[in-house]
């Protein structure tokens, strides 16, 4: 492994000094839009500048600007007309293997000046909706590859920002705010999708590889709570992501290699001036590759994860609108077994298992969206997903002696959907989106446990349809410049249940000055239950939890976002949410569904009634130094409280109650040369122990609760600490850019308890540990 990562070292430092030879440049251009209406603004003068260099044009007809000729290298992006409010964008990166295509939306300001000042300003610290007013953050596509511990992956990203906590190394699922990771809603354009992860469960948001590739994804909005109207049927947090079109002038490719796959893209025009793009992105699992050629990194005791995923977008602009469509498909599957040969862990009358996991996901939408006139806008989308999950587990005695069924399960659910939004400008105060939708589910659930000799107990044996309904509407109302406010209604009913959820929210925002920000929100949300839960099966063969209705939330939040520099902030949140209509188990008085939603597996197999409640409380704060002047700072902290009341009446911590996070991050950037830039990032997060119940295993194998009444939840695992270590360096060359990446993970290799539990035969604990130190690495190549 050594030796290859200086092999590696060295090829990056020949190919580098290679690089310095010639002068290249790239083309930057773009779209300048209002941020309401999406109708083109022109003549906007574009501003491309560094401290030793200045581009400027104006945009053109369709808001079109274009500038050439732009030497490789780092520069600031300024975007400014009169009636509008100024944007930048700092630290912008030219390289020679890809056009730098920027899509920018202006706000029109209320009071008209006569004259505009230039004067950059970092927007970073704003979200791209207008309407979210509280408790959201910008993700930058740049961001999530640069920080290390991320993987590049999203759902890794966001655990380093304040009121967020990471669930499991080995998964992206993350706890906001103290709330079980099934509440966060995953959006892509505009469309509610599956989990995108592989090897994520039915009712679940996480999974250990992404699906989403960031390569395809533009800058996006991240929601920690309050968020607006126009989102339904989640109690955590919102990703509201954006797909970026394809290169409409130019065709590109980009492949890449490392331990998260080996990737494949493209993108470009389908016809030489028709605006018309399209960009498609795929992966194949490396360890898949690797086990194939008989390599060493595919020594995982057999268990190979094989995924592959695809996803593609095409854009056709129209006369008066625009269609586009969306896909993102992927499968994966794993074979996990016990070793019961190792009588380190195992003895006579333990049980292992043999465990076969496959999981399908398609989801494909189209958007059409048509312009009534230069304030009105309709946008149109009609989706259909699918998730289809297999799993089998099978108990293994003590050196194999014998093999018996323990589980089979076949979950499969299709989602067709539809939803119309409209987007109106009454004048430069008053703006209006409002929305109606439905989303069809048609659920097909077999779950069997087979526990004692054989007898077959099914869980799930259902085949139903159910509807949601949905409808929302939001006003923002401009005072002047610096002052908002954002009143708005989510309404949505299920079918199923006939329950009806009406939800009212406010936001508000006021600029004190320049530097000073004050914003607050408050609302009601509700969310579904996992479908497993309203099809579970008693004893009786009846289903107890079909008229469940949704969990509901009242949350409300207020900050401060204090810009101490030009590329310094400091930002604090504080919270409070109240949870009720939460279900409880009616056999397990102590237990409520507030503590399930993260892992592979979820066990919903219990009679529910909605009579618990919670209380999520705390205070976010955020110190950030703006990559700038080649480097960046990143402090952020919680402390929190997350409690739950179930059917006793008792006050308890819920399970992801860690009570604080705190992460520090930072990193450098190098220019070497003229055209070659190396980044050295890191990362130490220390978060309190999760968690957790004390279980053991009887006599045939079933899991056993230890805990009494008065210990749930009262033991926790030591508090967790990583640290973590990426180095990339990214090289252009005439007609193409290579970039390297190496990450470094838990590199003071510290032992984070995943799970434990009572071994009677051995009369000790048996430990699961998180991910110990790991060594990452890859390259992408860009045409």
């Amino acid at each position: 492994m050594i030796r290859f990562y200086l092999c590696c070292l060295l090829t990056i430092c020949s190919l580098t000094l290679h690089a310095q030879k010639n002068d290249f440049t790239q083309t930057v251009r773009g779209t300048i839009t209002d941020t309401q209406t999406l109708e083109a603004i022109e003549f906007a003068t574009v501003v491309l500048f560094n401290n030793e260099k200045q581009y400027a044009g104006l945009t053109m007809e369709k808001g079109e600007f274009l500038l050439q000729n732009i030497p490789v290298g780092r520069y600031h992006f300024m975007a400014t007309l009169v009636g509008y409010s100024g944007y930048t964008i700092n630290n912008v990166l030219v390289y020679s293997g890809k056009e730098t295509v920027l899509e920018i939306a202006l706000e029109q300001k209320v009071t008209q000046l006569e004259e505009v000042i230039i004067t950059p300003k970092v927007e970073k610290n704003r979200p791209i909706s207008q309407m979210a007013a509280v408790s959201t953050r910008m993700l930058s596509m740049e961001e999530a590859n640069r920080y290390a511990g991320s993987w590049g992956d999203l759902g890794r990203m966001t655990a380093n920002f304040a009121g967020v906590a990471a669930a499991d190394d080995s998964r992206n699922d993350i706890v906001i705010r103290g709330n079980s990771p099934t509440g966060v809603l995953w959006r892509l354009d505009g469309f509610d999708i599956p989990n995108p992860n592989h090897f994520g469960s039915m009712g679940g948001t996480g999974g250990p590889v992404g699906m989403l590739n960031n390569n395809q994804l533009s800058n996006s909005d991240f929601y920690t709570g309050a968020f607006p109207a126009q989102f339904g049927n989640a109690t955590s947090g919102v990703f509201d992501l954006q797909m970026r079109n394809g290169n409409n002038q130019k065709r590109e490719y980009m492949a890449s290699i490392g331990f998260n796959g080996l990737e494949f893209g493209a993108e470009g025009f389908f016809f030489k001036n028709s605006k018309a793009s399209y960009m498609i992105n795929g992966r194949y699992s490396f360890l898949e590759i690797a086990q194939a050629i008989g390599t060493v990194f595919a020594s995982t005791d057999g268990a190979i994860p094989k995924y592959k995923d695809l996803s593609a977008k095409v854009n056709i602009p129209l006369k008066r609108g625009n269609l586009s469509f969306v896909i993102l498909m992927g499968t994966s599957s794993i074979k996990p077994e016990s070793d019961m040969t190792d009588t380190l862990y195992w003895g006579p009358g333990d049980l292992g298992s043999k465990i076969f996991m496959k999981n399908e996901q398609l989801f494909a939408g189209m958007n059409y969206s048509f312009r009534f006139s230069s304030t009105t806008r309709l946008e149109n989308r009609l989706s259909v997903q699918r998730f289809n999950a297999d799993l089998s587990v099978d108990r293994v005695t003590f050196n194999n002696e014998e093999t018996s069924i323990y589980y089979r399960g076949k979950n499969m659910e299709t989602r067709p959907a539809w939803q119309s939004t409209l987007f109106h400008r009454f004048n430069m105060k008053n703006s209006l989106q409002a929305g109606i939708g439905a989303d069809y589910f048609m659920t097909l659930l077999n779950d069997t446990f087979y526990h004692q000799k054989g007898v077959p107990t099914p869980f799930h044996d259902a085949d139903k349809s159910s509807v949601l309904m949905k409808t929302f509407a939001q006003l923002q109302y401009r005072f002047n410049d610096n002052v908002s406010l954002i009143p708005g209604i989510h309404t949505q009913y299920y079918t199923l249940s006939k329950d009806i959820s009406m939800e009212p929210r406010l936001g508000f925002e006021w600029n004190v000055n320049k530097a000073l920000s004050f914003n607050a929100g408050s609302g009601l949300y509700s969310q579904l239950q996992p479908r497993q839960v309203y099809f579970f099966i008693d004893e009786e063969g009846g289903l107890p939890n079909e008229k469940l209705e949704m969990s509901r939330s009242w949350q409300s939040a207020a900050g401060f976002d204090w810009n101490l520099a030009n590329a310094l902030r400091v930002k604090t949140e504080v919270y409070y949410q109240y949870l009720y209509n939460i279900p409880v188990i009616t056999d397990r008085p102590e237990e409520a569904i507030l503590n399930l939603g993260d892992g592979y597996y979820n066990n919903w197999d219990y009679a529910f009634v909605n009579e618990g409640t919670g209380v999520n409380y705390g205070v976010d704060l955020t110190l950030e130094k703006f990559f700038e002047n080649n480097y960046y700072l990143l402090l952020t902290g919680s402390l929190y409280e997350s409690k739950y009341t179930a059917l006793d009446n008792i006050e308890r911590d819920t399970r992801f109650n860690g009570n604080f996070t705190l992460n520090i991050l930072g990193g450098y950037e190098f220019k070497i040369g003229n055209h070659s830039f190396l980044s050295i990032n890191a990362k130490a997060a220390w978060l309190g122990g999760k968690r957790y119940l004390s279980i053991y295993t009887d006599e045939v194998g079933e899991t056993q609760i230890e805990d009494t009444v008065d210990s749930y939840y009262t033991r926790r695992y030591p508090n967790y600490f990583k640290t973590d270590l990426n180095v990339g360096m990214k090289t252009n060359y005439k007609k193409y850019a290579v970039e390297w990446f190496f990450e470094l993970g838990n590199i003071t290799n510290h032992k984070n308890i995943l799970m434990q539990y009572y071994n009677k035969n051995k009369e000790r604990n048996i430990y699961t540990y998180q991910n110990g130190f790991m060594p990452m690495g890859g390259c992408r190549i860009f045409l």
